[in-house]
């Protein structure tokens, strides 16, 4: 049985709507009832603060479920939770050396970049909508929504009925904040801090080797998708490591057309956007001979930063991500292709 999302890049990835109807929630009813007595919750979330390291518990045992805020109010959580699923959150648990029991999938799409972490990781697969069967088979003792459109229509009675459920208004949107909320739930408090301040740092240098080569400088990010091209905004995924940590100046049409949400853009504007320098990302190899079309148009030949052989193509596998790892690794990109 799977709780159907409409709508999206992937239906994990800022859906705008998530459907549960009656049917559904009696499926899963019935799946429990048959399932519920399966299973064995001791952990195996696992300690992996490199792709090498060895296993360990998420935190240490104490006594009794604590009981926190979540987006959607009160909610009891183990005290140490040790087999998590938490999709599209899987960078937080990496970053704070746990390995989740499931992670996220959108059929064969997963996140590329955490797989030297996640080899062995089972998939949670998002293509059809949640697979509630496959995540109840897990035997989680926590799950964690990074949304909680993924926990609208009464689909939160769905997953707390196979494990406690802590719920973000939206974890992509402060990465720092769901690493703190998930050190705390997972007792890692001081791995989280430990984690911020490594990126900070990262930042900070970053910042010094690029001062020469942005100052008067202007930006943007492109995103070719199977149907349009978006001009990326300033406030998710690619936006905030650029435009906020880094201080790179967004392009006038950044700020006017597309800050709060990334929108789509036609050939006869592209003239306008003058950016000195353009990042593009293809979404997937099928997309691949779309991009192809659109890179080989002479319009698009004539916008000065491909004129100056200042577009890059990067990943966006973890530009369409957020966290420490993927911020890192988008920092990475800037200085790679900035920076000689």
């Amino acid at each position: 049985m799977r709780i159907n999302i409409i709508g999206g890049f992937a239906p994990v990835i800022r859906p705008s709507k998530l459907c549960l109807n009656a049917l559904m929630i009696c499926s899963l009813v019935v799946a429990l009832a048959a399932c519920g007595s399966a299973g064995d919750k001791s952990g195996d979330a696992s300690s992996s603060p490199s792709p090498s390291a060895g296993q360990s518990a998420a935190g240490q045992p104490s006594a009794a479920p604590r009981s926190l805020k979540d987006a959607l109010g009160q909610v009891s959580v183990p005290a140490a939770p040790q087999r998590i699923v938490a999709p599209y959150v899987e960078d937080a648990l990496v970053t704070l050396g746990v390995k989740p029991t499931m992670q996220w999938s959108l059929g064969p799409l997963v996140q590329d970049y955490l797989q030297p972490y996640l080899p062995d990781v089972p998939k949670l697969d998002f293509a059809n909508g949640v697979n509630m069967e496959a995540l109840l088979n897990a035997n989680p003792d926590l799950i964690v929504l990074y949304t909680k459109q993924l926990a609208a229509d009464g689909a939160i009675d769905g997953f707390k009925k196979i494990a406690p459920t802590y719920t973000f208004d939206d974890a992509t949107v402060d990465w720092k904040g769901t690493l703190r909320v998930l050190g705390d739930i997972l007792n890692k408090k001081d791995a989280a801090e430990k984690a911020i301040q490594d990126y900070d740092r990262k930042v900070s240098e970053a910042k010094q080797r690029l001062e020469p080569v942005v100052k008067g400088r202007t930006f943007a990010v492109i995103r070719i998708k199977p149907k349009e091209v978006l001009l990326m905004d300033g406030t998710y995924y690619s936006g905030p490591v650029l435009y906020g940590d880094l201080g790179l100046q967004p392009h006038k049409m950044v700020r006017e057309l597309s800050w709060e949400l990334n929108k789509p853009i036609s050939q006869e504007v592209l003239p306008q956007l003058d950016a000195d320098y353009i990042f593009y990302m293809v979404q997937g190899e099928a997309v691949r001979p779309k991009a192809n079309e659109w890179l080989a148009d002479p319009i698009w030949k004539s916008v000065p930063a491909v004129k100056q052989g200042h577009v890059y193509e990067v990943d966006a596998n973890y530009w369409m991500a957020s966290g420490a790892l993927a911020n890192g690794k988008k920092i990475d990109d800037v200085l790679k292709h900035l920076v000689k």
